[in-house]
């Protein structure tokens, strides 16, 4: 059960979720209702699954609202996973409730400024909470020179390699196949974990 929060602070070109916060495109009014946190984990709950991902837009962007910790303490009980792009810090009620997160950094692809995408002092620090949380990093890449990228990201920033995840950046199975032979290469001597999709649901299951 995956629960998609509206707004976010990019705006990736590839995005598959604009409809939380492309406002070009999408008539968010349609597209994102205002519900109580307790409407939000009744549904989550009925889907009778173990596992409840909170994904976006990019959700930490709420994490400083009070009804945060309120919600993620109605769904206590469950596996609670997190996807977040990387450019907000985590409060220690994030950290101590989720039960793991997903750290996705942008790459120059996404269409984002540098400045808007990576954060020095925010990355660092996911990078220091992987070393007491579980925390994975996955970076969504084209072709080699985007490997060598978050290798340079992963150096400058000490994340930890053996957290890193590169997946391609596709739209369909065919193009995805094809990115994911493409990279392989570079993705195994570069020391990081290659993956066909990094899903919060599908990888989590592997």
């Amino acid at each position: 059960m995956t629960v998609q929060m509206g707004g976010c602070n990019l705006s990736c070109s590839w995005c598959d979720s604009a409809f939380t916060w492309d406002t070009s495109r999408y008539d968010l009014s349609r597209e994102v209702g205002y519900w109580r946190i307790e409407e939000i984990a009744e549904t989550a709950r009925s889907a009778n699954t173990p596992l409840i991902v909170i994904s976006g837009g990019e959700p930490l962007q709420q994490q400083n609202s009070p009804a945060w910790p309120q919600f993620l303490e109605l769904l206590g009980g469950y596996e609670i996973g997190l996807e977040t792009n990387g450019t907000f810090p985590p409060t220690e009620t994030t950290l101590h409730r989720v039960s793991w997160v997903t750290v996705s950094p942008k790459l120059a692809h996404s269409g984002d400024p540098a400045w808007t995408r990576i954060n020095r002092e925010v990355l660092i620090a996911w990078g220091k909470c992987a070393e007491h949380f579980d925390v994975d990093f996955s970076f969504a890449v084209r072709d080699p020179s985007d490997v060598e990228s978050a290798l340079q990201i992963a150096k400058l920033h000490e994340l930890p390699f053996d957290r890193i995840w590169i997946v391609p950046e596709a739209t369909t199975a065919a193009l995805s196949a094809g990115r994911l032979a493409a990279v392989a290469e570079a993705t195994l001597q570069s020391g990081f974990n290659l993956s066909a999709r990094l899903s919060a649901l599908t990888n989590r299951q592997n």
